[in-house]
């Protein structure tokens, strides 16, 4: 693999720019909005220790589509070195779920500083902008954590880390596709917009008022899968089976009735048509959806170029929100009660 080393400026000296802490690098979604970001803005990487040394060590490289790998050479910091010495702009949170102790954990070292920086929430799941908000109130008073805007962000693109000779790869599609909103605080967020337009991001800005709608929309797509991921195959070889993929369908018109109970709706995103898909799966009989199913197989396979099969690690905030959400508008989940037990059962085996 060919390699190419890249210079980044270093954080907090061109002040015309952003001053942005990217919590998280050295993962995959950490690494790739640090990487990009940090080609226009003054971008600080904080991680772990070991992710930390791995990045001092030279062994972290950036692979975008089908271009050279480069060396992460950006400016890092582990996450007990962070300080009030030097109060960023944004706090871009890239980490998984949940969020709540993180946030509190960042914005309690910078409390006393009457600075309020950004947070921008990148997880998947519906979870992180109630645990961030919970988060803020109880290191902030009320008045004080208003204060704080809460960008909510959702990302397409399907990023991939391996390690190959002793060195780790993140590698991604490109142009970074993403959809956010206003979540909490100050609504007006020209700046963030102008962000990620400036990094070259095909990116599209939902309004507050719907973006319950955006969360819902993004989780329908993350639930597309899960049924095959426990049973060990990939969403194209769990299509083949007719029994998968009904189970598919069947999980997917649960989330459906869910969320029309808690009063929601879905949105369609930018080469994402979720309010088409929902309506197909939701209302076209289960024979006709049959037919179609190796087609829809290859159309959600190919926006998740590099992720053969799903992930099972963040389950509980997939198919495990949509039963919480269920509990609360007592709706029954069976199909999706059946997904999560499984991936907890199988989690259970490899972790005993």
């Amino acid at each position: 693999m060919a390699l190419k080393c890249r210079e980044f400026d270093s954080p907090w000296v061109h002040m015309e720019k952003k001053k942005i802490a990217i919590i998280g690098v050295g993962g995959r979604t950490g690494t790739m909005f640090a990487f990009e970001l940090g080609k226009t803005n003054n971008v600080l990487g904080i991680s772990r220790e070991r992710e930390i040394e791995q990045i001092k060590e030279r062994k972290l490289y950036v692979q975008r589509q089908d271009r050279q790998a480069e060396l992460f050479n950006g400016k890092v910091s582990s996450d007990f070195q962070f300080s009030s010495a030097e109060v960023p702009d944004i706090i871009f949170l890239a980490t998984k779920n949940p969020v709540k102790q993180v946030v509190k954990y960042y914005y309690e070292k910078i409390k006393d500083t009457g600075e309020f920086p950004a947070l921008v929430l990148s997880q998947n799941g519906i979870a992180a902008i109630q645990d961030a908000i919970q988060a803020l109130e109880e290191v902030f008073s009320l008045e004080q954590s208003k204060k704080i805007r809460i960008i909510r962000l959702n990302l397409f693109n399907a990023i991939d880390r391996k390690e190959l000779e002793g060195k780790i790869y993140v590698s991604y599609s490109l142009p970074i596709r993403i959809v956010f909103a206003s979540a909490y605080g100050p609504k007006d967020i020209q700046d963030i917009t102008f962000l990620f337009k400036q990094a070259g991001f095909e990116a599209k800005e939902f309004p507050c008022s719907q973006i319950r709608d955006m969360e819902f929309s993004k989780l329908f797509l993350n639930l597309i899968g899960m049924a095959s991921t426990v049973k060990g195959l990939s969403i194209e070889q769990g299509f083949e089976n007719k029994q998968i993929f009904k189970q598919e369908a069947e999980a997917l018109r649960e989330y459906i009735r869910v969320v029309h109970a808690s009063g929601s709706n879905f949105v369609n995103f930018p080469h994402y048509p979720v309010k088409l898909l929902a309506c197909l799966f939701f209302f076209l009989p289960m024979n006709i959806l049959l037919i179609f199913r190796n087609y829809l197989a290859k159309l959600i396979s190919k926006g998740r170029k590099g992720k053969p099969k799903g992930n099972l690690d963040e389950i509980e905030y997939y198919n495990g929100a949509v039963i919480d959400l269920a509990g609360k508008n007592n709706i029954p989940v069976p199909v999706n009660q059946q997904i999560l037990k499984k991936a907890l059962e199988l989690e259970a085996c490899e972790s005993g």
